[in-house]
């Protein structure tokens, strides 16, 4: 049973850090490689202020927090701006180099050898690994609930129209590298303070916790549930993690001699149903929330009645753009010789 507890308790912090990669690939279009850099900053840390300078839990989380928020604002100013391909590079080589920091830095990290014991916030005797899991349940549940208010509301939809076309959204007067930072920056300290939780449950730390198959499961879990769906990454995490890891390692009557087989087997299997979803359903199991024609419709029915006059200041600034590059423009052409359009033009400025 309190293997099981384990098992689950690991699925939630999976769970979560799903849901993180959601908002800022599936809502945002960041695809952000190195998720397990920020788990393992934030899972380190909490090993070294609890071991190293014998910090009790509280305390450690409080700065884990500050320092999470840190490392992730300066992963944002560095990536943000980059295309993204070059922002898939980039987070693959922070998780490489939180790696092979902690590897490195045996004073603080103690290398190979491993840090430990790391310390539950509260014992209660047997049944402190029941409230922890209860603990992580309430915390990922209202994750989830933060996502799908998320999507029905409409920062979830001006997220959406940043992830389909950045700069018609920039066009209509949205600071759309502020927004993007702001996201990617909670999202990424989501990832650190639930690497921070997984440390007690881990209790001794060691660096071949730290590697790309952590990345791998979340992504290959993501885009299975569906990466543009509020629920998608909920059902990822129970259909690979929860099937493989749990229901099949755990209870299924696998002989000692096939044993080793197992985890290769998952890893294909993985791979397969992988290939099978991008083949035959590319939006995953469960298709997108909100179409993106809606997200745009939503958008402009939002600036038409919150800005007033944004969306036709953009439209008029399209024009005059189009008409000093190109005076035959068919666009400046028609604005000259249909004065009617100009009418239209100024009633809807006055009315909004």
């Amino acid at each position: 049973m309190a293997y099981l507890i384990f098992s689950l308790s690991l699925l939630l912090i999976y769970l979560g850090l799903a849901l993180a990669l959601h908002i800022q690939f599936g809502l945002l279009g960041v695809a952000n490689f190195g998720v397990v850099g920020f788990w393992g900053v934030g899972m380190y840390a909490m090993g070294v202020f609890q071991v190293q300078l014998d910090l009790s839990f509280v305390d450690a989380f409080v700065i884990v927090a500050v320092l999470s928020a840190a490392v992730s604002w300066l992963m944002g100013w560095l990536v943000l701006r980059l295309d993204p391909q070059a922002t898939l590079c980039a987070t693959i080589a922070f998780a490489a180099i939180v790696a092979l920091l902690i590897v490195t830095e045996k004073w603080m990290t103690m290398g190979v050898v491993g840090l430990g014991t790391i310390r539950y916030p509260i014992r209660i005797g047997d049944g402190t690994e029941y409230l922890y899991f209860a603990f992580l349940l309430a915390l990922v549940v209202g994750m989830q609930v933060l996502v799908l208010r998320l999507h029905k509301s409409p920062t979830g939809r001006l997220l959406q129209a940043i992830r389909d076309n950045e700069e018609l959204c920039a066009s209509l007067g949205k600071d759309t590298f502020r927004i993007k930072m702001f996201w990617f920056v909670a999202a990424s300290v989501a990832m650190c303070l639930l690497g921070a939780l997984s440390a007690p449950l881990n209790q001794f730390l060691t660096p071949n916790m730290i590697v790309p198959s952590v990345t791998f499961a979340v992504w290959i879990a993501l885009v299975l549930g569906g990466k543009e769906h509020s629920l998608g990454a909920m059902v990822g995490v129970f259909v690979t993690f929860g099937i493989f890891d749990i229901l099949i390692e755990t209870y299924a009557p696998v002989s000692p001699e096939f044993a080793v087989v197992v985890p290769n087997l998952k890893l294909f299997l993985y791979g397969l149903l992988l290939m099978a979803v991008l083949v035959f359903r590319p939006t995953g199991f469960l298709a997108p929330t909100t179409p993106p024609e809606q997200v745009w419709d939503s958008l402009r029915t939002t600036m038409k009645t919150g800005s007033g006059t944004a969306l036709t200041i953009a439209q008029k600034g399209i024009k005059a753009l189009d008409g000093a590059v190109n005076p035959k423009s068919p666009i400046s052409k028609k604005d000259a010789s249909n004065p009617a359009a100009d009418k239209a033009d100024k009633d809807g400025g006055a009315a909004s």
